[in-house]
């Protein structure tokens, strides 16, 4: 299997373990949190979405300013919906090229930080109400 392909099947495999955790994600609870310094599910889909945008413009060899991406319609529906629409261009990105160094960007920015935050949104999950962890896993 080659680097790239590897590389799809594990961003593919965390993609689906972060729709497992936002979905049917319930209503009225976008804003709590698992602990005071913790995002909440909001804050969460709206700094995945930023990272995917950094990632996406260090792939083109720039430098990316941290806090410069905002989603203006901050309704659950269309943050969840811009944070995957982010996430797809990010990871075509990622899945199309063979260069290490997007691969390595790739790691960072998508695939480990992604399974970051599905912990965080599992823990919040199970302090907010019925959440069974293993419908993370195929």
């Amino acid at each position: 299997m080659s680097t790239s392909a590897f590389l799809k099947n594990q961003l593919d495999t965390v993609g689906k373990q972060l729709q497992s955790v936002f979905n049917e994600f319930p209503n009225g609870k976008w804003d709590e949190k698992a602990t005071p310094v913790s995002f909440s599910a909001a804050e969460t889909a709206e700094h995945l979405a930023e990272c995917y945008q950094a990632f996406l413009v260090h792939a083109e060899g720039r430098d990316y300013e941290w806090g410069t991406y905002q989603i203006e319609n901050k309704s659950p529906e269309h943050l969840v919906k811009t944070m995957f629409e982010q996430r797809a261009k990010a990871t075509a990105v990622a899945a199309s090229s063979d260069d290490p160094k997007i691969h390595n960007f790739a790691t960072d920015y998508i695939l480990l930080h992604d399974a970051y935050h599905v912990g965080q949104i599992v823990t919040l999950r199970l302090t907010i109400g019925d959440f069974d962890p293993y419908s993370l896993y195929r």
